[in-house]
Formats: C-alpha cells, structure tokens, sequence
C-alpha cells in the first residue's frame, strides 16, 4: 500500500454469516426459506416501528404487545438457529418448522385466552396448563440455541429451588412450592415470562436495535472508523486507538458486543497487527472496545431502558449520571493501548494513508444528525420509543435521498416533496404528530445540502448505496439482533419470577449484608465477584436484570444510592461478558486476529480493567455521578476535582496491570502503583493528598530510571 493511498472501510461480506454462527446459528438458507425469514423479519420490524411511532394498535395491550413481540421472537429462531451448531444445514428441517409454527399457536391462544375466566380467576384448565408448560419449554429451548447453556442452566437452579426449597435450611429455606402455581405465575401473569425485561425489551430495546440497524447499513460505521482513524491514527499505537473510539460510538448504539466486535474488528484488527500488535492483543482491544460501548451514552445497549423500570429515574437523568463514568472507562482503555505500543515501541499510520476528515464529514457527517435528533427528543421529555422512531424517520430520509437525489436530481426531488407533502398531509388527515413532517422536511433539506456541498468541494458522494435492498437488510438485521435479547428477557423474567415469589428478594440483600459484616468494601468486592461469575456467558440485558434483582438491593440496604448502585452492577456486568473463559466477543474476533480464543479473551479483559476500580469509586463518593438528588450540592470545581482523582486512580491502576510506564516497573514501583490507585478510592481530600504524593513519587522513580537507561522498549514478538 503506497503512502498515498488512502485507508477506506469496506464491509466484509462474512460479517452476517460470522455473527450468526457465533451466535449458534450455521443454517445457511436460499431460496424461499431465506424469503420466508425476510418476510417475517420485516413484519416484526415494521410493527415495532409502528408502536413506538403511533402507540399500540386497537384492542392491544401491553400484555397483548409482549405475546406479539415474544411470539415473533420464538418463530424466528426456530427457523434461524439449528438444534445445534455444526450440521451445516442449508434448510429449515421439518421438525423445527412444526416448533415455529407450536411457538405461533401458542402465541396465538395466549392472546385469545387472556381475559378468559379461567385466566382471571387463577385457576387454569388442562389446556390452560399445557400451553402454559409448552410455552415455558419453548423459551428455555429458544434460550439455549440462541444464547448457550449457561442462561438456561441458571434458570433450570432457580426452578429447582423452587420446586425443592422446602428441603433447604434457613434462610433460603420457603414452602411455596406449587406446579399449576408455578406454570400459572409463569406464563399467564406479569411475575414471570411476561415481567418488566420482556417489556422492557418490547417497548425499548427493539427500537433501538432497529435504529442501529438502519444506522449501520447507511454506512455509519464506515464514518465512525474513518473519524476515529483521522484523530488517532498517525499517533503511536493509532490503529487500537481507533479501534477504541469507533467501537464504542458503534456499541452504543448496537448494545451487541459480538456484532460490534465483528463488523469495526473486521477492519481495525488487521490495521492493528500491520503495525504490530500481537494478534491476541489486536483482538483483545476490540473485544474490550466493544463491549464497553454499553457503558455509553445516549443508548448504552439495552441497559439504560431496563435501568428506568428497576430505579425511580428518567432516561435523561440515567444517562447524565453514567456519561463520565462511561468516558473514564474509555480513557482507562485508551491509556491501557498507549502504554502497550509505548513497551513494545508501536507506532502509527503515515498521516497520507489516512481518510481527509473535510472528505469524511462531507461524505458522511449527515449521519450524526439521527443521533443528535434522537438525543433532542429524549431531553425535552419525549417518551423512549418516540425519541428513537422519530430518529429513525429522519434518518431514512436522509438515507434515501441522499442516495436518490443523487443519481437523479429532478426526480429525486419530485419524490421528496410528494413524499414530504405526504406526510405534513396526515397530520390533518389521519392526526399523525407535526413532530414527523418536520423530520422529513428536515431531513430533505440536508440530504440536498450535503449532495450541493459534495459538488462545491469536488468531493465523490459516500460508496454507499441505500435503496430497498438495503432497507429490508437493515429490518431484517434488526430482528435477527433482537433475537438474543428477546430470550434472555423471557429467561431473566422467569428468574425474577422465582426470586419474588420464594421471597428471596427480601432474604439476599439480608444475607449479603450479614455477610459483609456491615463493611461496605467487603460488600463492594462480593458483589464484583458475583457479577463477574453471575454474568458468564451471559448478555449484558440477562447479566443485569438478574443483578439488579438479587444484588443491587443489597448494596442500597449498604447506604449506596440506588443509582451508584446499579451502574456498579451494570459496569461489572458488562466486565463479566469479557471475562474467559466463555467470552464471546474473544471468539468472534479471534477467527479475525487468527488467535486463540481464551488467549484473546484474557488480553480483553485485561485491557477492559483499566477502570476495574472505578465502580468503587462511584460507589462510595457519588460526585461523579451527578445524581439529581445531589443537584446544587457540588459545585463545578468540586466535580472537576472529582474527575480529575478518579483519572489519576485509573492512571496508576492502569500503569500496575501494564507493568510499565515509562520504563518496565520493578516490584516495589507496581506495588507502589497499586497502592496509589486503592489511595483514591475513597474520596477525601486526605486521600487525594496521599494518592498524588504517591503518583509524584512514582513518576520521579521512573523518570530517573529512564534517564539512567533502565528497562525500556521490549520487542513485540509477532
């Protein structure tokens, strides 16, 4: 590659068929099977967008709109995902056709019998009884093609004990202990299948996952990596840097580690070993980069959505109280890659292989303006789904015409204002809200500007095409992406069902606290340990509606705020999705790094640890958090203060696991490191004194270590 030759992004057409087999789907199908997925993919799709626009159809509750969503959901894995992995199957066998089409008919009667006076009354008829255990079975199968064994494993526990607690001793011990009860609270009330994450994931998360569909086949990522590689990549270590960066704007927004991981990895980890990082180690910063985007704002996965359900707060204020915690995490991750490249002397990119920004935004910047119009609705108090179908609508628009007006000026306006006199006509006609007509117009008018400002600069309009084709991809997208967190929410509600209705929900947060001896460290560290064991193999949506019930409690019980509570679950919630051995972002990206996956898993972790003491941070002094109850209290240079510590901790924290800083640390500069970054846990002013004394004393180690030629640059081997 010559110098001159600029670094472009293009999709590897192996991404879809990598996500799905990570996933446990390997069924490859043509034909009319493939057509038949299509169909009802965009189905599921269109009737999302639908409610989030316009509000549930007539006659549709919110129980009626969890049977729709969950009843999609089933249907298609089924016909998507195998019995198992490895047959190499290129149809849909017939058995699997008869379960998808069980799922539809239980669905069905679900929604047919709900207000039945059986239903109502508690008390079930044979039929009642088998579509009710049908139905369980359904979703712990669905669960284990989609998700694996470790979800369906946990929830197989929490029935046992449910139907065995009696033989326990106290406090776990209870004597509820029913099967019709059990099938009966299940699947035909709101304390199981049918709870807060189904709802959570039918109201909220699909959404956006659409939102991040559409965006992704519009070309954002490309825009993302470009960006990302413009700022960071002449620097040392430039291509991770970049890496880290688009990763986490895209985590965002897609709440998918491995998909993320597999589509910015496809493209950053080559970069990455080119200019030589080790393949795990290239592998392991996009598993850590992409898992960590759930920590972002404005989307944050699915967790934030759950967050508003299971805390008293708005979606504004959960997202202004995890943004600084959340950019920390990435500075940790950030300086983690700068001190890798500084041990084993990585540099950059040549600034002449890299995309012009000018050429970038001009080509693409149009693309942030969903984003913003998003963020927009959500602080003027929209509701969620409002927020993201109004973004949606902008950015489809902006998506077509850019495309269309670009090949086809006069035509292209012609459809736009057919298209945008279309829309301003149903908000009288049909009562649609103004709030769409002004996202059309909004978004006609820039994809004009942008077309007349790629001509004024000379600059080739974006190589990516948006038509049809690519609409029903990105529907089709959505729904399979959704399939992951549309089973684990019915799995997570069945947890949630057996933790209330055996009354462990009292009982845990009792024993954790026992436990810890009223010592809030202690406590802090059990629940790290939980997380982490609890969240294996889990996705973050499961990993933190299980936490949020079993844990968090215990640590508001502590003195924590309910808030500080739950981003400390939720951080090591996500930490646990990189933690090995069953670290599956580590094996989609290995096949990319060609590296082993448990040695890619590691080295993910171990750069997603940089922050590993943040939580505790936040935990015990909430300043950086923001809360609303805390408005007023603090002033700017305290919170700047507050920041500024934190960093320093995840400073010497980072420069402990590295080994290094500015030479190789000996043994008593890395205890000296370790001791620095516990010093600034606990926010004092006497804390933060000894913890920059101790910062300055390791600095000055290092800096005539380095000057005397001590240990230095270590060689990467390849």
């Amino acid at each position: 590659m010559s110098k001159k030759e600029e670094i472009s992004y293009q999709a590897d057409p192996e991404v879809e068929k990598k996500v799905n087999e990570l996933a446990g789907s390997d069924r490859v199908l043509r034909g009319w099977m493939a057509l038949l997925i299509l169909v009802i993919a965009i189905a599921m799709s269109l009737y999302h967008l639908y409610t989030a626009g316009f509000g549930l159809m007539p006659g549709v509750g919110t129980r009626t709109h969890m049977i729709i969503h969950l009843t999609f959901g089933l249907a298609l894995v089924f016909l998507i995902f195998p019995i198992k992995r490895g047959l190499g199957q290129t149809k849909i066998v017939w058995y699997d056709f008869l379960i998808a089409l069980l799922a539809i008919f239980v669905g069905y009667y679900l929604y047919a019998n709900q207000t039945s006076t059986s239903i109502l009354t508690g008390r079930m008829s044979t039929m009642d009884l088998i579509m009710g255990i049908t139905l369980l079975a359904l979703v712990l199968e669905s669960t284990r093609r989609v998700v694996g064994k470790p979800l369906v494993i946990i929830a197989s526990i929490f029935i046992a004990y449910f139907f065995l607690g009696h033989y326990l001793n106290p406090p776990f011990r209870h004597t509820r202990a029913n099967f019709e009860n059990f099938i009966y609270e299940m699947t035909y009330t709101t304390s199981g299948i049918f709870s807060t994450p189904l709802s959570v994931s039918a109201v909220y998360v699909f959404i956006f996952i659409l939102f991040g569909a559409i965006l992704e086949a519009t070309g954002a990522g490309k825009m993302f990596i470009d960006l990302a590689l413009r700022a960071f990549g002449k620097y040392k270590g430039g291509p991770a840097k970049a890496a880290v960066v688009s990763s986490g704007m895209l985590g965002s927004i897609s709440g998918s580690s491995v998909a993320n991981a597999v589509t910015t990895g496809t493209f950053t980890i080559p970069l990455m070993k080119k200019v030589g990082f080790k393949p795990q180690v290239a592998g392991g910063i996009e598993v850590a980069s992409s898992s960590s985007g759930q920590l972002l704002p404005p989307i944050m996965g699915a967790a934030a959505f759950l967050m508003i359900e299971y805390t008293p707060y708005t979606y504004a204020e959960i997202i202004r109280s995890a943004a600084i915690p959340a950019i920390l995490s990435y500075i940790a991750i950030l300086f983690m890659v700068h001190i890798e490249a500084s041990k084993h002397n990585i540099s950059g990119l040549p600034k002449e292989m890299l995309v012009s920004a000018r050429k970038t935004l001009i080509q693409h910047g149009y693309l942030i303006l969903p984003v913003i119009i998003l963020v927009y609705f959500l602080v003027r108090g929209n509701t969620v789904p409002n927020a993201a179908f109004f973004a949606i609508v902008i950015l489809l628009t902006l998506a077509v015409f850019t495309h269309r007006m670009r090949e086809k000026m006069g035509v292209g306006l012609l459809i736009a204002a057919i298209v945008g006199g279309f829309a301003y006509a149903m908000h009288f006609v049909l009562d649609w809200r103004i709030e769409i007509a002004v996202m059309v117009a909004i978004g006609i008018f820039v994809a004009l500007f942008v077309i007349l400002l790629q001509k004024q600069f000379k600059i080739d309009a974006a190589p990516v095409r948006f038509g049809m084709r690519e609409l029903f991809a990105g529907f089709e997208m959505a729904a399979r992406n959704s399939l992951t967190v549309v089973v684990a929410c019915a799995t997570a509600g069945i947890l949630i069902g057996v933790i209330n209705l055996t009354g462990l929900s009292a009982k845990l947060p009792i024993i954790i606290v026992n436990f810890a001896g009223d010592n809030l460290y202690l406590a802090l560290a059990f629940t790290l340990i939980a997380c982490l064991i609890l969240g294996l193999g889990l996705p973050t949506t499961a990993t933190y509606v299980i936490l949020a019930a079993m844990v968090a409690p215990a640590l508001v019980q502590m003195g924590v705020p309910i808030m500080a509570a739950h981003l400390f679950v939720l951080y090591y919630g996500i930490l646990a999705d990189d933690t090995p051995p069953i670290n599956l972002p580590a094996y989609a990206v290995s096949g990319i790094a060609n590296s082993e996956p448990i040695s890619t898993g590691i080295q993910g972790f171990k750069f997603d640890s940089g922050a590993l003491l943040l939580p505790f941070v936040f935990a015990t002094n909430t300043v950086i958090l923001l809360l609303p109850e805390n408005a007023g209290l603090y002033t700017w240079p305290v919170i700047a203060q507050n920041i500024f510590t934190a960093l320093l901790g995840i400073v010497a924290f980072v420069v402990f696991i590295q080994n290094f800083f500015l030479v190789k640390l000996r043994f008593y500069e890395r205890l000296l490191a370790l001791a620095t970054a516990l010093v600034f846990i606990h926010g004092s002013w006497m804390t933060d004194v000894a913890g920059i004394a101790l910062l300055i004393l390791l600095v000055a180690i290092q800096v005539m270590r380095k000057k005397k030629g001590g240990d230095g640059v270590q060689p990467q081997a390849t």
